[in-house]
């Protein structure tokens, strides 16, 4: 007896040194934010905009290291801002406003969207009808390995549009593992396949406001810059959907120019699914009202947030889900986006937005060139951190760039941050495919980011080309 106790005290005792481990790494990340604080910067002359800035390199240093959940550190930023900004505000020394500004992020109308877009895609799951959906879609492509391959990327991207990236990845990875399992010495196919979903999965979500955590925390700060700045449903679709086309076709050429999968036909088995249910008549008429209205906004003037309540009121309603389902939403990365509009209002709010452009001659710089830097220092940290957290620490900077237009800047980094899929650990639909062993760590990085820089220079070409009226009249 006395062996089997001891094993478990040198355990717990690994466990207790880790977390000092990591207690002491969190401290000193935020040591070394408060010592920028105190450093003689310019323009931090007022208390407000030299608070923010602790609380921002506290931040930005612990979604980088991760040292503690991304959704941790935006709690941090929150209760920050409240108490350092908002509780004790002083208009004369910055702050405008008093603690409820820090807050109100929580009812952002692209939170309650992007709540919707998770329930929506949680009681499609539950009850069958994303696998339905995808046998629909992929099955008309046959079973040669070149339209079938074409088949699992466009469906894939299909769903990321209107479910989480990670979701849609976990039930395409598990439509094609039985095929996998079949190809036997068919590496090339293998590795297609595999490789075809997490990249093409990153690329859908740029499709919709709703497809990626990033969109949505731009879409959710150019709505609260005015509504000359906000974006509708449709009108990102109209920017996204046709850059998302041409990146899947990028991505079906590679794939098939790389691995040369041979043309005998393949044979896909999908996972059983649910017998039809009430349940399943009430999801799927849901789900088609609720896309057909997200589509039609220019008809019916109905807000996106609005219609994604109706999902959330049918769902709950008829019992799709219950309440074990919603423990199982991605709350974190719901808390994780409020976090980040908090910092943006707290930039904004404290005037360090302000400062922080002022130091930089952005002036000086033409239009390419800034959205080019934009968009490579996006690429750079989300391929090393959260693309949410990235979003997070981009999108208020340069959306508040001046001479630069806020929608171009916001859009430039939303887009930038789906295109970055370089390594395992860059998404985390990435993750999912290399948990497959078909792909190694060397092949995911030299077709990621293959497929990132021919999707860099589109966004290039379309910002050049198209600036003004995405500026303007998008």
């Amino acid at each position: 007896m006395a062996t089997p106790v001891r094993v478990k005290f040198t355990h717990q005792r690994v466990v207790i040194d880790l977390s000092w481990i990591t207690a002491l790494k969190t401290f000193l990340c935020i040591g070394v934010a408060v010592v920028a604080g105190l450093l003689p910067i310019p323009g931090l002359d007022e208390p407000a905009p030299r608070i923010c800035f602790v609380i921002f390199i506290a931040a930005a240093a612990l979604w980088i290291t991760e040292l503690i959940p991304a959704f941790a550190t935006a709690i941090m930023a929150i209760v920050l801002s409240v108490y350092l900004l908002g509780q004790h505000a002083d208009p004369g020394a910055g702050a405008t406003q008093g603690w409820q500004v820090y807050i109100n992020p929580f009812a952002s109308p692209v939170l309650v969207l992007f709540f919707g877009g998770f329930v929506l895609a949680r009681g499609a799951t539950k009850h069958g009808f994303d696998v339905r959906l995808a046998r629909a879609f992929i099955t008309p492509f046959g079973a040669r390995p070149a339209p079938l391959l074409l088949g699992v990327i466009l469906t894939t991207a299909l769903f990321s549009m209107f479910m989480s990236n990670t979701a849609t990845t976990a039930m395409m990875i598990a439509i094609i593992s039985p095929l996998l399992g079949q190809l036997g010495g068919r590496e090339g196919a293998k590795k297609a396949l595999v490789l075809a979903v997490p990249f093409a999965a990153n690329i859908g979500g740029m499709g919709t406001i709703i497809g990626t955590p990033p969109n949505a925390v731009a879409a959710s700060v150019l709505q609260q810059m005015g509504p000359a700045y906000e974006i509708s449903f449709l009108s990102w679709m109209m920017l996204g959907v046709p850059l998302v086309a041409v990146l899947l076709v990028v991505l079906w050429v590679i794939l098939l120019l790389v691995f040369r999968p041979a043309r005998e036909p393949l044979e896909i088995r999908f996972p059983e699914v649910l017998e039809v249910t009430p349940g399943l008549a009430v999801v799927v008429l849901t789900f088609t009202i609720t896309v057909l209205l997200w589509l039609s906004q220019p008809l019916h003037g109905i807000h996106p947030a609005v219609v994604a309540m109706l999902p959330i009121a049918a769902f709950t309603a008829f019992g799709i889900i219950d309440r074990n389902d919603l423990k199982m939403l991605d709350w974190d990365i719901m808390i994780l986006v409020a976090g980040g509009l908090t910092l943006g209002v707290a930039m904004r709010e404290s005037g360090l937005s302000d400062v922080l452009v002022k130091q930089i001659p952005f002036a000086g710089l033409p239009m390419i060139s800034l959205v080019g830097t934009v968009v490579l220092v996006t690429l750079l940290l989300s391929n090393f951190m959260s693309h949410t957290s990235a979003s997070n620490l981009l999108i208020p900077i340069v959306t508040a760039v001046a001479g630069f237009s806020p929608r171009l800047g916001a859009l430039a980094v939303a887009f930038a941050a789906s295109l970055a899929m370089s390594l395992p650990i860059s998404t985390p639909p990435n993750a999912i495919a290399f948990a497959t062993r078909a792909v190694t760590t060397r092949e995911m990085a030299k077709y990621g980011t293959l497929v990132s820089a021919i999707g860099t220079v589109l966004l290039l070409a379309i910002f050049f080309s198209l600036g003004e009226w995405l500026s303007t009249r998008l």
